[in-house]
């Protein structure tokens, strides 16, 4: 197969890296880190979708291939645990980023530069323990197991939770498939009410405004009526007769 679990997850660890290097602080998109970013607002996107990519990455792998892995894997309950510690981790510093990326006046004390920078950190740790279980995973498996693996894994990615939650999805009663879906549901929503972009999901066109619409944004609901222009000289045809044409008009009349 051309596309295998093994290269989705490397993809996966390789955005998850650029998305970080672009929201770091003073660096714009041509990776210049030694003035301030050409738009402020940028580094608060790149980190938003930087949390979106890392959130649904962790919760299918949680629900889907690390199951396998401690199951497979020689010492692969204990390996998993640990990965699950740092993916708890993960989700507690993202959190605080989305707090800032949020405006919550309730960030943490800690500014949005170190979280990301102890965000790095975490995943390129995560990355090493959960790259070297999966290779020994695919090891184990058939070519139909892992041609069925990777079509879950496809499938819980599209379902994954967009935003991260410390205390939900981390193994446990609230780790399943189903657990999952129901907090990607969630995350979903959410994104469209926020109007948030996130990697992979459609661009959705603006709606029309509707009647209500309409009348709550206090626009008319029909075209306004045209005047005639008043800097444009009238035409001959709707010029109003002279005085003198008026009363030649009432001269030429029949007399009795």
């Amino acid at each position: 197969m051309a596309e295998t679990l093994t290269t989705l997850v490397d993809a996966a660890h390789a955005d998850a890296v650029h998305l970080i290097e672009l929201s770091r602080d003073g660096g714009d998109a041509a990776g210049a880190v030694d003035g301030p970013p050409s738009d402020p607002r940028q580094a608060l996107h790149a980190s938003d979708a930087a949390v979106a990519a890392v959130s649904a990455h962790l919760s299918a792998m949680e629900a889907v291939v690390y199951p396998e892995m401690a199951r497979r894997v020689p010492g692969g309950r204990a390996r998993v645990a640990e990965l699950g510690r740092l993916a708890r981790q993960c989700s507690s510093v993202m959190r605080g980023i989305e707090q800032y990326v949020q405006g919550d006046l309730n960030h943490p004390a800690n500014t949005v530069a170190s979280l990301r920078r102890d965000l790095a950190a975490l995943l390129a740790e995560h990355e090493k323990g959960e790259c070297g279980l999966l290779r020994e995973l695919t090891e184990r498996l058939s070519n139909d197991e892992r041609r069925h693996l990777l079509d879950r894994f496809a499938d819980a990615m599209r379902h994954a939770p967009t935003r991260p939650h410390p205390h939900l999805g981390h193994g446990g009663i609230f780790g399943g498939s189903l657990a999952i879906r129901l907090l990607g549901s969630f995350d979903h929503l959410l994104d469209v009410m926020d109007a948030r972009e996130v990697a992979g999901a459609p661009v959705r066109a603006p709606a029309p405004a509707g009647l209500w619409g309409w009348y709550l944004l206090g626009r008319p609901t029909a075209p306004a009526p045209e005047w005639p222009a008043t800097d444009q000289p009238a035409s001959a045809a709707d010029r109003s007769p002279s005085e003198p044409q008026r009363s030649a008009a009432r001269g030429s009349g029949p007399r009795r």
